[in-house]
């Protein structure tokens, strides 16, 4: 009986699948030219659209070089979530944070994440897993990776860049799913949601 309720499962799947409609065509990139550049970038392109109209397009990414970033969702052994509270510019407030930063060119995303989580919160980890990616905004050049750091204890050092002003803070899930409910409470809650469903602890 399980057999035939996977099948079905399978079938039902399979169906939906062939009943979606089809994906719009691409726009065609004609040119890409330099706007603003600081540590955050922003590119003018010029698309073609399928009825041949031609639109221009901002796009941003973080500062030359970098194409990546990536966002830990760090689990103490007692299954604590360690976050981090700062100031962030854009909401000009201080908000709840899962640790993370930018993959320094050449450098292997994992180790990335274990550097930055040791640096904004004093905590290291035993194991350290990768579980998918995502792109920061639909206007966004970068790429966001989420991992999933286990065993974190704070027997690190804490490693400011001259702006942050991180303070770790760890919490229960319910408490920390509290914040990703709350309006305005955290930022990245997005890289949040996808590493509490690959933790299992949606």
């Amino acid at each position: 009986m399980t057999d035939q309720h996977e099948t079905s499962a399978v079938t039902d799947n399979v169906a939906a699948e062939s009943s979606r409609p089809a994906d719009p065509v691409p726009w065609e990139l004609l040119e890409e030219e330099p706007g603003f550049q600081r540590f955050l970038t922003v590119r003018l392109r010029r698309y073609r659209m399928p009825d041949g109209r031609e639109v221009e397009w901002d796009v941003l990414g973080p500062e030359a070089g970098i194409a990546s970033g990536i966002t830990v969702l760090p689990l103490t052994p007692e299954g604590r979530i360690v976050t981090i509270r700062m100031f962030r510019a854009g909401p000009d407030s201080v908000v709840t944070n899962l640790p993370g930063g930018l993959v320094e060119p050449g450098e292997e995303v994992a180790v990335a994440g274990a550097r930055e989580l040791e640096e904004e919160t004093g905590y290291t980890c035993e194991t350290l897993d990768v579980v998918g990616w995502q792109w920061s905004g639909a206007s966004s050049t970068f790429r966001k990776y989420v991992a999933i750091a286990r065993g974190c204890r704070p027997d690190g050092k804490q490693q400011l860049d001259e702006a942050e002003d991180c303070v770790p803070v760890e919490l229960t899930v319910d408490a920390f799913r509290a914040e990703l409910r709350t309006p305005g409470a955290m930022t990245g809650i997005d890289a949040a949601y996808l590493a509490l469903d690959h933790a299992g602890l949606l």
